[in-house]
């Protein structure tokens, strides 16, 4: 089973963030969760339990090569299905700056690519992420002289999408597809998207007490890369939600992941300016000894929380234990 998934995007986006790798990077983190999104007859069919394999290599052969030049971000999937086979899903996602009139046909062709490759179901689905009504691609339709096909497959439009809804929603891809259109909204007005992006991130992410902490790190990376601000207001926007950060979020600031983010990367350089680096770094044994706990609580292998918040093994476990 395949599944071929295409962002078309029309803004003007700040230069140097790459859109279609933030894309890649939150799907590869939560896959499941993006299919039960954008597609969940799809996820009811999938044995999660049994593990997802991803083939890049496979797919450079099939899709890369044959798109020599186009900037493209894909992933071929190997998982098992409820019913004991074994399938392909197919993920392609492309980042285009304008509507194309030959949408349909490239659907098509990396369709029968995929299916003359692997011989396997696919499930087709475009993922239109701009917000103009005149982005509606048809069928693909082929006649010659009776020679006659159509081929038709899934969309999800994000200008046809309910702000109030998403909001609701507990899946965190509600939330990327709301920062996507916020991408739009405020694409020449920085002041309204340091708004909506702090919104974003303090009240859906750092104070949302159900939100899973690898939900939180992947989310807060992504919007804080998608939604762009100039230094400035990325300043004034780590000031604002440094007391959530500290309160909320304390395992945000052992994730080595995310630091790169604009808004925690200020947040530590910050830290650094005010002398107090060794003391967030090495932090007091009870905050480290609490977060622990949390991170268990979550979860998180004692392996893992060890690392992040640099106790023992033996620390972590007993902790585990009073648990």
């Amino acid at each position: 089973m395949g599944e071929v998934l295409v962002l078309e995007k029309r803004v003007i986006y700040s230069p140097g963030t790459d859109y279609d790798a933030l894309w890649k990077k939150i799907i590869s983190e939560l896959f499941e969760e993006f299919i039960l999104f954008f597609a969940p007859d799809l996820y009811e069919a999938i044995d999660f339990g049994k593990g997802i394999v991803f083939l890049e290599q496979e797919l450079h052969k099939v899709i890369i090569e044959h798109n020599k030049g186009k900037k493209i971000a894909d992933k071929i999937v190997k998982v098992s299905l409820k019913n004991g086979e074994e399938k392909y899903v197919f993920i392609h996602i492309e980042i285009q700056g304008k509507k194309d009139p030959d949408f349909s046909r490239r659907m098509f062709t990396y369709f029968y690519r995929l299916f003359d490759r692997f011989q396997e179901n696919i499930y087709s689905i475009a993922i239109l992420t701009d917000l103009s009504k005149s982005n509606n691609p048809q069928p693909f339709q082929y006649s010659f002289y009776g020679t006659e096909l159509t081929y038709r497959f899934n969309t999800y439009k994000f200008n046809e999408e309910d702000i109030p809804s998403l909001k609701k929603s507990t899946n965190p891809f509600a939330i990327a597809v709301l920062a996507g259109i916020y991408l739009h909204q405020t694409e020449k007005n920085y002041h309204k998207r340091y708004e909506v992006k702090k919104k974003l991130l303090k009240d859906f992410i750092l104070t949302n007490p159900n939100l899973k902490s690898i939900y939180a790190e992947a989310l807060f990376y992504f919007i804080d890369f998608l939604l762009y601000l100039p230094h400035e207001l990325t300043k004034q926007l780590t000031k604002d939600l440094s007391i959530n950060i500290e309160k909320e979020a304390k395992h945000m600031l052992y994730s080595e992941k995310i630091k790169e983010a604009p808004t925690l990367a200020e947040y530590f350089k910050t830290v650094r300016e005010e002398g107090f680096e060794k003391g967030i770094e090495k932090g007091k044994m009870e905050e480290k000894r609490n977060l622990a706990a949390e991170l268990l609580r979550e979860g998180f292998s004692v392996e893992k929380v060890a690392k992040m918040v640099k106790l023992s093994l033996d620390e972590v476990k007993e902790i585990g234990k009073n648990l």
